[in-house]
């Protein structure tokens, strides 16, 4: 017992000291240069492979939900700390101000969702899930979303079998499709589109979410390819 728990902070202190030698190279590294692009690839694939990330809050939610609400936090965590790698101070270990940060990000993408009331969230299994920097390559990650992100605008636009058509019940002007370019296509949020429909977000999220669950062979079908 004793031996194993010396030989998990030995592994410990491992980490914490390969983790902060990334961080203090990304740091000396020129900002935009390929040499902290790659450092950066490094440091984000081992702190997703290193077993110490944290996981805010999840004994409260269901396991559909959660995973939803996590990966956007994780998602948003990731990219905040490759964009303030060089406000990284050495006095605490890598992994506890990672996970400092992630559970923020995990609060705020809560309140986001409470804020628009909504109680249900797309399950993960949505083709707009979201995608996670696991990155072998970041500077080809823009290429690839905006890749996907045409192919998507294309395909919601064009609309090949007719099936995004269905209508708000009480509100024909508002088409399943119409909401999915709103959202992806102009990034606008379910708060504005309230605004702007004079229809509340829980009213529109929900008659998004239950077409786009039986849309999703549809969506397959034409993205995944």
């Amino acid at each position: 017992m004793i031996e194993q728990e010396e030989t998990n902070y030995t592994a410990q202190v491992d980490l914490d000291a390969q983790l902060a030698a990334r961080v203090a190279a990304i740091q000396a590294a020129a900002t935009g240069s390929p040499e902290r692009q790659q450092r950066l690839n490094q440091l984000v694939n081992q702190i997703l492979g290193s077993g110490k990330l944290g996981h805010p809050q999840a004994a409260v939610w269901p396991p559909h939900i959660y995973t939803d609400l996590y990966n956007e936090a994780l998602q948003k965590t990731l990219i905040d700390i490759c964009q303030t790698i060089d406000q990284y101070r050495p006095e605490h270990p890598v992994m506890a101000w990672v996970n400092f940060r992630l559970q923020r990000q995990f609060l705020e993408v809560v309140k986001d969702q409470q804020r628009l009331g909504i109680t249900q969230i797309p399950r993960s299994e949505s083709i707009f899930s979201v995608r996670l920097p696991s990155l072998e390559d970041l500077p080809l990650m823009a290429t690839r979303e905006e890749a996907a992100d045409l192919q998507i605008q294309q395909f919601l636009q064009q609309d090949p079998e007719r099936r995004l058509q269905k209508r708000l019940r009480d509100h024909p002007q508002v088409t399943f499709q119409s909401l999915a370019i709103a959202k992806f296509v102009q990034g606008r949020s379910w708060t504005e589109l309230a605004a702007d429909l004079n229809i509340s977000a829980q009213t529109l999220c929900s008659f998004f979410n239950r077409q786009l669950k039986e849309l999703i062979p549809y969506f397959k079908r034409y993205l995944e390819r």
